[in-house]
């Protein structure tokens, strides 16, 4: 019975000390603001850009190993400001990528609306083609 508590105790003391430990260090990034009118920009008209994105069997096989994404990721293709909304769906990014890269110069994308057509067939076969409009703007 002793053998039994001194292999417990050594069990018990040995799980205690073989803990991982983690040790992070982090600096706060500084926040910069800058503060913009609209007499700050020069604007451009209407502009559109479409994108289609077509999935079998839940893979964009088209896309599967080229991404051109209109964002403000460090990931994306272009890295222009969208203001005015979050996009949720990555063909909506595409679109905007159209966009950026049909008129290059610019420097923000303002307020993009989307007009989205689906078709599917259960989780076979989908087919969503999107037209973004947006106005473009240069700092000026």
């Amino acid at each position: 019975m002793k053998i039994f508590r001194t292999i417990v105790l050594l069990a018990a003391v040995s799980a205690l000390m073989a803990s991982c430990t983690v040790t992070s260090k982090s600096m706060k990034e500084p926040t910069n603001h800058v503060e913009f009118v609209k007499g700050d920009f020069d604007f451009s008209g209407q502009v559109s850009g479409e994108a289609t994105s077509t999935k079998i069997l839940g893979i964009d096989w088209a896309r599967l190993f080229k991404q051109e994404l209109g964002e403000t990721e460090a990931g994306g293709q272009l890295q222009i400001p969208i203001i005015g909304g979050l996009i949720a769906r990555k063909v909506n990014l595409f679109a905007v990528y159209n966009i950026m890269k049909d008129n290059p110069g610019y420097d923000v994308v303002f307020y993009p609306q989307f007009e989205t057509e689906r078709f599917g067939f259960l989780f076979f076969y989908s087919k969503t083609k999107v037209k973004a409009t947006c106005r473009l703007a240069k700092i000026k």
